[in-house]
């Protein structure tokens, strides 16, 4: 995964854990793309108090995913829904060559329907936050 998308995530996730100005300034650098020079104007400190404090962020965001690993297991549900969804696809396509197996092509679409929700969740889920 890219590292500023890798970050942007965690801070989605972990953000309120984190101080207040240490979430501000992450948001300004990985949500609003905004330089170390900018935030630095913005909060009247050196571009190296910048630096300093997003490092400090970064690693606290990495840490609590560490213990917590909330990005991972929500990267985990995706991929056994999206394994799911393989398998009902599979069976739908058996039941499509079977004239008698409509009844279980039936429940298969609804199945599918359900999955393609569940999965829209979650790739909708950190965009909901903003």
């Amino acid at each position: 995964m890219d590292k500023n998308l890798g970050i942007s995530t965690l801070l989605d996730l972990y953000g309120e854990l984190l101080t207040e100005k240490q979430r501000d300034v992450l948001e300004l650098y990985y949500n609003d793309d905004l330089s170390l020079a900018e935030i630095a104007a913005q909060y009247d400190i050196s571009r190296q108090g910048v630096h300093d404090s997003i490092k400090r962020g970064e690693e606290a965001l990495l840490k609590f995913e560490e213990v917590l690993g909330l990005s991972r297991r929500e990267e985990e549900n995706k991929k056994q829904l999206d394994e799911f969804k393989r398998m009902a696809l599979e069976i739908f396509e058996e039941c499509k060559k079977v004239s008698f197996a409509r009844n279980i092509a039936d429940k298969t679409i609804a199945l599918l329907e359900e999955l393609d929700s569940k999965l829209a969740e979650y790739d909708n889920s950190k965009y909901l936050e903003d």
